[in-house]
């Protein structure tokens, strides 16, 4: 609890975002096209969105782009919810501290990701002033992770 407490006040003092331990997102990290003629998992599955073989890569980052938890499992095709959902261990940590009380701690998503009390994300439409400051203040911490992944990224290209 000392790691996750000093997390979120470097994440407060460089960000004044409250509450913050990481910032979440996916990435897409390119890959030879499988041969896959015997495997369980057709080649075509690693085709994402944008037309090239990935893996989808979800990482979690704090606000000194220090990476704290990595997802490479999924191939890229899969939804970045569909990954954070099957990331039961950080899921389930973040679960288990907002039941025990410790409602003030936060991961920070994109809209790809289900609001949820220890999950932060914008608003899809605001309609407040406070909404409007919320979201630019949540997309401006939220940045973090962007960072992080095109440094990570930069290192190996």
């Amino acid at each position: 609890m000392q790691k996750i407490k000093q997390i979120r006040n470097e994440f407060f003092i460089n960000t004044s975002f409250p509450g913050v331990v990481g910032c979440i997102d996916c990435t897409h990290i390119a890959i030879v096209p499988p041969n896959n003629q015997n495997a369980e998992i057709p080649e075509y599955i690693y085709v994402n969105r944008k037309g090239y073989h990935s893996l989808n890569v979800q990482l979690i980052c704090d606000s000194k782009l220090y990476i704290l938890s990595v997802n490479a499992k999924f191939p890229g095709s899969t939804a970045d919810s569909h990954i954070w959902n099957s990331t039961t261990d950080i899921k389930n940590i973040l679960e288990e501290l907002y039941r025990r009380e410790y409602k003030g701690i936060y991961l920070l998503g994109d809209s790809g990701y289900a609001l949820r009390p220890w999950l932060l994300t914008p608003y899809s439409e605001t309609t407040t002033n406070e909404e409007e400051k919320y979201n630019k203040m949540q997309m401006s911490t939220r940045s973090i992770i962007e960072r992080c992944n095109g440094v990570l990224k930069a290192r190996f290209s």
